[in-house]
């Protein structure tokens, strides 16, 4: 009964993700990418949620291919002029600035791997 259940799971995940990926790749808003889609908005943050909580676990999903567009940067000039980039996941938000070496922005996302 549990291997019945861990392909149901692993269906689901597999079809969320790729709603989403569908979602964050039509330059649409996700409010109107679901009502054109017949998507409940509800589930559709409720598994985007699920899935970021998974992918900051490192539990493997079905489909690693389109991580990044499930737990997205974001670049926001007008937050603050010292940063280039911004990024936000779960409570934790960590502005990068220019000319920022590799090094420091690999240790900041290890960092925020290790506490997600």
């Amino acid at each position: 009964m549990d291997e019945i259940m861990n392909l149901k799971t692993e269906f689901r995940t597999r079809q969320w993700v790729n709603i989403i990926q569908d979602c964050e790749t039509s330059g649409m808003t996700a409010v109107s990418w679901c009502s054109k889609n017949n998507v409940s908005i509800k589930a559709y943050y409720y598994w985007l949620r699920k899935l970021r909580s998974t992918a900051c676990r490192q539990e493997s999903l079905p489909s690693t291919q389109g991580i990044q567009q499930i737990v997205p940067l974001s670049f926001d000039r007008t937050a603050s002029s010292s940063a280039a980039i911004t990024v936000h996941m779960a409570s934790v938000s960590v502005d990068i600035g220019n000319g920022t070496s590799k090094e420091t922005i690999q240790a900041v996302l290890e960092a925020l791997k290790a506490i997600c």
